[in-house]
């Protein structure tokens, strides 16, 4: 179990794509204690960048030693090299969410947190510190658990009404444009948005299969009943933060853009159930560019 290492950094505007390209053109740049200089950006911030592009899974340790890009972080070069497209951040949304060891605080709010009301930050410390009591975690500090909390909230939190904010400085997080979170201004506190969202359908279906495939996959489909979908943590319905009600109008989004051909849902014994063409979650991203281009 992990925490920190964003040194209280969330992501910012290029970050990820000036990493992925450094990565690229020589990984051992990361170990180049001018890496920074490279960056544009200043030491700590540098370090933030090395463990977002891990954590988003768009870089792995190179053969040679250092870094190089991930199969997702060649695809990105190829088909979003300036991370421009909603669905590159949607992806690395769910990469993050998906792990519930090196992002716990990230997994946790996402997958296990079930407060829908409107919650304060010391209210969202609490109740992670809980959760990892209950689950007989090892116990970081206060201090390191408010500070993953701090960096989740400004990573994802919309705020409202929002600020005068000088455009040039770019120092919003990209995934704030998800709505996946708001946070109110006048009583500074939070609330996850869990209704609909603008999310590609390609990625309803990314999601679906870094949760499911591995362990259904059987012959060309893979089957899901509807409720795991919405309820089970690390499925789409609570990475994506959907209710219910919004997670079958995606689904539905999903069935008319793509077709019977990827997808399909049908009532079975009482409950619907969700037939998904079972390909890997990087080829439905490599989809999502080709309808996208």
């Amino acid at each position: 179990m992990r925490f920190g290492g964003h040194e209280t950094f969330p992501v910012r505007e290029t970050w990820l794509s000036k990493g992925l390209r450094l990565a690229a053109s020589d990984g051992k740049s990361f170990e180049n204690p001018l890496v920074a200089d490279l960056l544009g950006v200043g030491s700590t911030m540098a370090k933030s960048i090395r463990l977002w592009m891990r954590l988003t899974g768009l870089i792995l340790p190179g053969d040679g030693g250092g870094l190089a890009p991930s199969q997702l972080g060649e695809l990105v070069l190829r088909r979003d090299p300036a991370m421009l497209r909603a669905g590159t951040w949607w992806a690395l949304h769910v990469n993050v969410c998906s792990q519930s060891e090196d992002a716990i605080a990230w997994h946790w709010i996402f997958s296990r947190y079930s407060g829908d009301q409107r919650f304060d930050r010391v209210q969202c410390v609490d109740a992670l510190t809980r959760h990892l009591n209950s689950e007989g975690q090892r116990m970081p500090s206060q201090r390191t658990i408010g500070g993953d909390v701090a960096c989740l909230l400004a990573t994802y939190a919309r705020p409202v009404p929002p600020p005068q904010e000088d455009p040039e400085e770019a120092i919003d997080s990209p995934f704030r444009q998800l709505g996946l979170m708001v946070h109110y201004r006048e009583t500074d506190t939070y609330r996850i948005d869990r209704g609909p969202k603008p999310i590609p359908p390609e990625i309803v279906c990314y999601s679906m299969a870094m949760a499911f495939l591995e362990e259904r996959a059987a012959g060309g489909w893979f089957d899901v009943q509807m409720r795991e979908a919405v309820a089970r943590p690390g499925g789409p319905g609570r990475v994506l933060a959907l209710s219910p009600d919004a997670f079958a109008a995606a689904l539905a989004e999903v069935e008319k853009c793509l077709g019977p051909d990827a997808v399909r849902s049908e009532m079975v014994g009482g409950d619907r159930t969700i037939r998904l063409k079972a390909i890997k979650p990087l080829d439905w991203l490599a989809n999502y560019y080709s309808r996208a281009a």
